[in-house]
């Protein structure tokens, strides 16, 4: 769907270059949306440390978005004047931007304010537009010629600094567009209702309560904290996004990060399972697609690892564990 067909090559960079002032003084009121739009939305920046993020500059006239960061706290150790704090709001390093809604990205590429992305939540003509990223977790793209599909809450970007403001200040600058960059709207009333997604950057601890995470789709890079589960032992959870129906709890004793990801690979097969699985003993090694699916983990020490896979089995009562794999009629090899 072609919403915004301008914003090919330098169309992006000469918007994020010249449309909007990160702290441009606030005006009369900015227009506002009429009502809740349609679809999971969840907000731009999780949860850090259990803190919810907030709007640290709204919109206005010149500052045609809001900018996300955290409210600072008496206990914060993040220097105020460094790249990571301000007097009343911090960002800390390695924090991810996400999805606000399901998608499609529409550009993703490189600017004068760093890396920006946009997503087009069709059918609907609505978009959001995210900036002064460090990194991009999608594949860079114009014009939506990827066609890669983005879930709620699915990181897109590592948050950085516009590299033309002088306070060089961590921060997202994210804006809603209907119908096209020339029609953004204050998001903020909206996004009081939004769901608050869990860090995207943390580990689950052994018995604090489970927080699901999308884990992008197939052929993206997994996401920051499913790579630091090497070398962990743990458990983890695997549901469906669309029904939140548990389908699967699995458990490693040591590496966490390859009994998790293997769910996800779908080439890789023994013959012993020819009808899509592979695996040994009471585990199916059933395979899910990426973005169709969110995983919750839960660390461990390793002996335990086991044990708290079977309680929660028990307790879960997940759909495809030792019922998954088909009573075979006959192997076909």
């Amino acid at each position: 769907m072609r919403l915004w067909p301008w914003i090919v090559g330098g169309g992006l960079a000469a918007y994020a270059w010249s449309r909007h002032r990160e702290h441009a003084k606030t005006g009369p009121s900015a227009p506002v949306l009429a009502g809740p739009l349609s679809g999971r939305w969840v907000w731009p920046v999780p949860r850090w440390n259990g803190r919810a993020p907030v709007i640290s500059n709204p919109f206005g006239p010149e500052h045609h978005g809001v900018d996300v960061m955290f409210a600072r706290q008496p206990s914060d150790t993040l220097r105020i004047g460094s790249p990571n704090s301000s007097a009343r709001f911090v960002t800390p390093d390695g924090m991810n931007a996400l999805a606000a809604s399901d998608g499609v990205v529409w550009s993703a590429m490189q600017t004068p304010r760093g890396f920006a992305v946009v997503i087009d939540h069709g059918p609907a003509k609505v978009a959001t537009f995210y900036t002064h990223l460090e990194k991009l977790l999608v594949t860079p793209t114009a014009n939506a010629k990827t066609g890669q599909r983005v879930r709620a809450g699915q990181p897109i970007g590592v948050i950085g600094a516009d590299p033309l403001d002088a306070e060089h200040l961590k921060h997202l600058h994210f804006e809603l567009w209907l119908g096209g960059p020339n029609n953004a709207v204050d998001p903020a009333t909206v996004m009081r209702s939004w769901e608050l997604v869990g860090d995207s950057g943390a580990l689950v601890a052994r018995n604090a309560g489970f927080v699901y995470r999308p884990i992008g789709a197939s052929g993206d890079p997994y996401p920051d904290w499913i790579r630091a589960l090497k070398d962990k032992a743990g458990v983890y959870v695997i549901r469906e996004i669309d029904t939140r129906e548990v389908v699967y709890v699995g458990s490693s004793s040591g590496t966490l990060y390859a009994t998790l990801t293997r769910h996800f690979q779908t080439w890789r097969r023994y013959k012993g399972f020819w009808r899509g699985q592979y695996g040994q003993g009471h585990d199916p090694g059933l395979t899910y697609p990426r973005d169709r699916v969110e995983v919750a983990i839960r660390i461990t020490s390793p002996s335990a690892s086991l044990d708290e896979e079977l309680r929660l089995i028990r307790k879960l009562k997940p759909r495809d564990n030792l019922t998954g794999v088909p009573a075979p009629e006959e192997a076909p090899f």
